[in-house]
């Protein structure tokens, strides 16, 4: 009988252990922490704090409290000054907010200090124009071996060299490296234009960008048509993203002041200077992320904000000295700013802007490479004047 009823102790006793346990172990988990001065349970918060590269320092409140890529638990709710670093990248600083029973994550981008730059092309590279796609670029070479080259954008370097193509070579009456490229909507037919020195265009020639050393075509007489086709189908494919934005977003960009036209369909309508005055790749003056949720826009006082679809929430981007023009970084989390002799990378609200190119380039033509593994840009570097330029990688990683 004894022997029963101690069984049946032990049994309750234990149901009862592992019952309060598990209450712990759930509480515990959530981030309830048992403060022994004031005999009270308080509610505490997560920071999932990544970053790439990995390993890097995290400071909260200047004190060095882990390293990436790991959770830092039982926080008290409230705002912590976070800083990740890592030696030989750029720094990572943002004011958290930290609340209860939730988990904030981090998603730091650093970029090497000293990043390496590798030539793209050797010959000079005239007026490289990026195809809509971001797939590839057009560009012109002068001389008798010269003529309209296709690059294609890869993730090897190897691959530039292999894959430049010559698509049309100089003639005795026209040098492509004085020519100006428009790209279809498609990504695979181009106009080069040529114009004299006061502005009159003597040659409107249509190149297929798959195809080798094909003889020259002059469309001049249809080029109206043409172009009103490319603009209509650039139109319908602005207009079907336009209704991702709120009406907000989309009467204070049409308040703005009409965009012109961009050589490059990643750069910024508005602060890119440009020599095409056919095509307006930017209609509604919306300019949207890779994923499409997220939309750079100018308004009429000519503030740049950026508004967060799936947050619904509005940035208004800092004001930057000498602005060329503002890219999206591939990962829809970040923009590429081109000013005088800088190109720097900021994240979508506006914060950590870091320097990652300063030296001349050609300011027309910066743009991140869609593996986010580089910026390309057109510069001469530190060769001696009169030197054509060419394209460089600045690799970030």
């Amino acid at each position: 009988m004894n022997l029963a009823k101690n069984r049946v102790r032990y049994t309750a006793f234990v149901i009862i252990f592992l019952a309060i346990f598990g209450l712990v172990a759930i509480f515990w988990a959530r981030g309830f922490k048992p403060n022994f001065r004031t005999g009270t349970i308080e509610r505490t918060g997560l920071i999932v704090a990544n970053s790439v590269p990995t390993g890097a320092q995290v400071f909260i409140d200047d004190r060095l409290t882990s390293a990436t890529n790991t959770n830092i638990a039982f926080l008290e709710p409230k705002t912590y000054k976070v800083k990740i670093q890592k030696d030989g990248y750029t720094t990572w600083e943002k004011e958290i907010d930290v609340r209860a029973d939730l988990a904030t994550e981090i998603n730091a981008l650093l970029f090497p200090l000293a990043p390496q730059i590798s030539p793209l092309t050797t010959t000079g590279a005239t007026n490289p124009t990026l195809s809509p796609d971001g797939a590839k670029i057009v560009y012109g070479v002068s001389g008798i071996n010269g003529g309209a080259y296709i690059l294609p954008v890869s993730d090897s370097l190897l691959a530039f060299r292999q894959g430049t193509k010559l698509i049309a070579r100089n003639t005795s009456t026209f040098d492509f490296s004085q020519g100006q490229f428009v790209w279809g909507p498609d990504s695979k037919q181009l106009i080069a234009r040529f114009p004299k020195s006061d502005g009159t265009v003597i040659a409107n020639l249509m190149l297929d960008s798959d195809t080798s050393d094909q003889p020259l075509r002059d469309v001049t007489a249809s080029l109206t048509a043409t172009i009103s086709d490319w603009q209509q189908q650039i139109n319908s494919r602005a207009q079907t993203l336009a209704v991702l934005a709120p009406d907000e977003v989309k009467s204070a960009t049409q308040a703005a002041a009409p965009a012109s036209p961009s050589p490059s369909p990643q750069a910024s309508p508005v602060a890119q200077p440009t020599v095409n005055k056919l095509i307006n790749y930017y209609p509604t003056g919306l300019m949207f992320s890779a994923d499409e949720e997220k939309v750079l826009y100018l308004d009429k006082n000519g503030k740049h904000h950026v508004y967060d679809i799936k947050a619904k929430k509005q940035y208004t981007l800092p004001d930057f000295t000498d602005l060329v023009n503002i890219t999206w970084f591939p990962d829809s989390a970040h923009l590429v700013i081109a000013q005088k002799n800088q190109i720097s990378i900021i994240e979508s609200d506006g914060g950590n802007k870091m320097a990652i190119y300063s030296g001349k380039f050609d300011y027309g033509f910066v743009f991140a490479h869609p593996s986010a593994s580089k910026l390309i840009i057109l510069t001469t570097l530190t060769q001696p004047e009169g030197t054509p330029n060419n394209l460089y990688a600045v690799n970030l990683k």
